[in-house]
């Protein structure tokens, strides 16, 4: 396996706690989003994906579901359990991970439909073409956007559906100037509470927004944003007439960073609100961090 998978797979085995802030911890910024993708401020992260992955699927759900990237199963065990997805075959690059997802599908019984394979997924040769190819927060790990599209093309029975909900902004966290001013006048107007360190009380957040070094991201994930600024022309190219929905992330990702943590939720609820408003307008002017993609492959 590539030497630069090996180290990825390293540092995703490093368990993580949840400080409450990230935006994909926030309650509010789920339903905001599930609005944006499906209408519907329903609850829960990806929900609003979920549902119109359901608007796509037969009767009776999609027979076999492929899925790079999986994490620990979680997401995919929901479209299983949901009646969404009969089956999936899911790939990851750590062998840690098959411990886990094994556990979490014994618990939700449903270990005799899930496949798990560990490794390269590029190199996975099917004994059958899949009804869906689905991608969450893992195609942005793809070193060539193009190449990891096409292999999902070519992965899909005829009439089969492809299904992405992923970061397709600047490849390597290489923000522009623009974006970051704009996340930085969002941080400055800020209140002085909001800007508390949430891992060190004793410390302020920076106000100011900077892009991370190219050698940092490198050495922590060779693979994070590898070529993600290539994402949707790559979706556009073979899927042409692909639905896709730009679900933002310049406020409530860039600017909103750390700083989410110190938000009340009653309390701040109209200010998250208008921040909300700002992150969906400039979504829609093609200042978005996030998308959702949908297709059909035509026969």
């Amino acid at each position: 396996m590539d030497e630069r998978l090996k180290v990825a797979a390293n540092h995703w085995a490093i368990k993580r706690t949840s400080d409450g802030s990230r935006w994909w911890h926030h309650p509010a910024i789920h339903r905001h989003i599930n609005r944006l993708v499906c209408g519907e401020e329903v609850e829960g992260p990806h929900q609003g994906f979920n549902a119109q992955i359901a608007r796509m699927a037969p009767a009776g759900g999609f027979a076999r579901g492929l899925s790079v990237g999986c994490g620990s199963g979680g997401k995919e065990i929901a479209l299983i359990k949901a009646g969404i997805v009969q089956s999936f075959d899911l790939f990851e690059i750590g062998e840690f991970r098959r411990d886990q997802i094994n556990a979490k599908a014994e618990q939700h019984h449903v270990s005799d439909r899930i496949t798990i394979h560990i490794g390269d997924a590029f190199q996975f040769n099917p004994d059958a073409l899949f009804d869906l190819v689905y991608w969450n927060n893992s195609l942005h790990h793809m070193f060539d956007a193009e190449q990891a599209v096409s292999w999902s093309y070519d992965a899909l029975r005829d009439g089969g559906c492809f299904a992405m909900d992923d970061f397709v902004g600047p490849s390597r966290f290489q923000w522009p100037d623009e974006d970051l001013e704009i996340a930085s006048r969002v941080r400055a107007i800020l209140p002085d509470r909001f800007h508390r360190h949430p891992r060190n009380p004793a410390k302020s957040l920076d106000r100011q927004v900077s892009r991370p070094t190219i050698e940092h991201m490198m050495q922590a994930d060779p693979t994070e944003a590898a070529d993600s600024a290539h994402i949707m022309s790559a979706v556009l190219s073979a899927f042409p007439d692909a639905r896709t929905i730009p679900t933002g992330g310049l406020v409530y990702h860039l600017a909103l960073n750390d700083v989410l943590a110190n938000f009340e939720e009653e309390q701040d609820a109209a200010l998250l609100g208008s921040l909300l408003l700002l992150d969906e307008t400039l979504a829609r002017s093609g200042r978005t961090h996030y998308a959702v993609a949908l297709a059909r492959k035509r026969a």
